[in-house]
């Protein structure tokens, strides 16, 4: 027997594009679905880190209030100290001026009695003189 020859039929199949076209939309809709929870997670997580830092400008708004507060207070201690050191230095000078009149007055008392001292000495020399003159 001789081998004959195969029969060969070509079988053309069709594909509907609609199906591909679906099929590729769905798997492109779950993408989609997963990018939509990620951003979900991703607005939680921003929320969280906004109020983080919320919080965080809250403690430093407050650090910042009772820091200003102890300059206020320091600055108040620093004026009142300045005024007392003033008033001191005040008094301080009038006793100086006091002091200084007193002792100006004092001087001039002394000038006075040491001026007269010396009219008195010339006075007796020129009395000595001339009495030694006369004899």
């Amino acid at each position: 027997m001789e081998l004959q020859p195969e029969e060969t039929r070509e079988v053309v199949y069709r594909i509907d594009p609609f199906s591909i076209i679906f099929r590729e939309l769905d798997l492109i809709h779950s993408e989609i679905r997963e990018i939509k929870s990620e951003i979900v997670f991703l607005h939680q997580r921003v929320d969280e880190t906004n109020k983080r830092i919320d919080e965080m400008n809250k403690r430093i708004d407050d650090l910042n209030t009772r820091v200003d507060k102890k300059i206020d207070e320091t600055n108040k201690r620093i004026d009142e100290l300045n005024i007392a050191i003033n008033k001191r230095i005040d008094e301080t000078n009038l006793r100086i001026d006091v002091l200084a009149s007193d002792i100006n007055r004092r001087l001039d008392k002394l000038f006075l009695v040491v001026i007269i001292n010396l009219i008195a000495i010339i006075g007796f020399l020129f009395k000595i003189v001339l009495d030694g003159l006369i004899k």
